[in-house]
């Protein structure tokens, strides 16, 4: 069966959905409603939604059929007028099953992605996440041991919730640029971290640092740029949006960490917002790797413990990696990652789609999009929590990272800056002195007799 382009819209006492076939016998169209749910069939189509609360079918309900556009507008009473549904624009969770809505809402770890492995709640971090929904005191700082005796040679796991295996045995004879580990399938979380703080200190050049700090005058209207609110206080997703939401792959799965999927979406949040804000709010045809390189999460599959470390890394990469690299700006772009955090998760899928479109586009690095974006916007629409985001938020707001943590010595690079320049300045100023004691005294053309 073909699952047909529809959406759903609302008013106080109706929902209406519009639901696109094309080339169907009207005598083949079968609606059925049943609570929360409506179901429709014609053949070979098949569509089943599952609505926040429940609908009924009276005498303003309808069905009407456009031959013209193929559009079947289906108008469905809501048992309770008044009643405002949560979230209807959300299409990956419109589809999920009872079954799947219910474990969301009971915090039971079923959202539509792969089921693969087992439940690990070990550290607690169920009973965390639920505190956090009720009084956002989730405990971001509570390190997650990685268990790497369970990790055989070549059996390496990675992406989102760690899941995937095999998709970069052959990363090396691609032109993949974003790809720093050696030897991502027979890799452990421990070696990838070591070699990724091995690059990143590889990788940062201090005069490149110092004549940034120096000589700002490109970067400040960066800093200063203002973060677009618009769309985050109520972002509308276009019509493309709901089409890639709705062909979103459509399976189950267990989260087993969930404190790292959530890190993992600070880090790659922190990388768009930096290349974002470089760039005055545009993309451009090089963001897709400008992105992957200041995530850690896609450039050394790294799976943080803490927030702290998360910050810190990506301020080392945002330091290391970008065309600008300026602390201000790092610290810029993740305020950026708290006001999104701060307007919950549809802001939040507003921005990973807009991140699955950049890689999506490009011809090697579609890739990310399979280990990584397509599950976290299946996840951010049915698995996400606005009050853990909340607290996320609010906890960003209050961590402050210094300068000493990156461990590249920072304070005294710009301390060699500001010595030099004044220097500078006092030379220069002796040398207009003396010039201007060595000029001769002119005589006038005319003297007075």
């Amino acid at each position: 069966m073909i699952l047909p382009k529809f959406s759903v819209r609302q008013d106080n006492d109706r929902v209406y959905v519009t639901i696109h076939v094309a080339h169907v016998r009207t005598t083949s169209i079968e609606l059925d409603i049943d609570g929360d749910q409506l179901k429709f069939s014609a053949s070979p189509y098949y569509l089943r939604l599952t609505f926040p609360g429940k609908v009924v079918e009276d005498e303003d309900s309808n069905a009407k059929f456009d031959a013209g556009t193929g559009d079947i507008l289906v108008t469905l009473s809501k048992q309770t007028p008044g009643e405002h549904f949560e979230n209807l624009d959300l299409l990956t969770s419109l589809l999920a099953t009872r079954r799947e809505q219910a474990n969301v809402a009971t915090n039971a770890a079923r959202p539509l992605i792969e089921e693969i492995g087992t439940v690990d709640n070990s550290g607690g971090i169920d009973e965390l996440l639920e505190r956090a929904r009720i009084d956002e005191d989730f405990d971001w700082e509570m390190p997650q041991q990685l268990d790497l005796g369970e990790l055989q040679v070549g059996s390496a796991k990675y992406g989102f919730n760690q899941q995937y295996t095999g998709y970069l045995t052959h990363v090396h004879s691609t032109a993949n640029e974003i790809n720093e580990v050696v030897d991502p399938d027979h890799s452990t979380p421990d070696s990838r971290r070591q070699h990724r703080i091995a690059c990143e200190n590889a990788k940062f050049d201090q005069e490149y640092y110092m004549e940034n700090y120096l000589n700002d005058e490109d970067i400040q209207p960066l800093i200063k740029h203002p973060l677009s609110t618009d769309t985050l206080l109520d972002p509308e997703f276009t019509a493309t949006e709901q089409q890639t939401m709705v062909n979103l792959p459509s399976k189950t799965l267990l989260i087993s960490n969930k404190q790292a999927v959530y890190l993992g979406m600070v880090d790659l949040l922190f990388a768009y917002s930096l290349e974002l804000r470089s760039h005055l709010g545009e993309l451009t045809i090089e963001s897709a790797w400008a992105i992957g390189a200041v995530s850690s999460t896609l450039s050394n599959l790294e799976q943080f413990s803490t927030l702290r470390e998360t910050c810190v890394a990506s301020y080392r990469r945002g330091l290391a990696y970008t065309l600008y690299r300026h602390w201000d700006l790092c610290e810029r772009a993740m305020d950026d990652v708290r006001v999104i955090c701060q307007n919950g998760r549809r802001a939040i899928l507003k921005v990973f789609l807009d991140l699955k479109r950049v890689f999506d586009e490009h011809d090697v690095y579609y890739v990310y999009s399979k280990l990584f974006l397509d599950d976290y916007c299946v996840w951010l629409q049915v698995g996400a929590s606005d009050e853990v985001l909340k607290s996320l938020a609010d906890k960003l707001a209050h961590i402050e990272v210094e300068q000493e943590e990156v461990e590249w010595d920072l304070d005294a690079l710009e301390d060699r800056v500001l010595m030099s320049s004044d220097s500078e300045a006092e030379e220069e100023e002796k040398e207009e002195e003396q010039e201007a004691q060595e000029e001769p005294t002119r005589r006038p053309l005319i003297e007075m007799l």
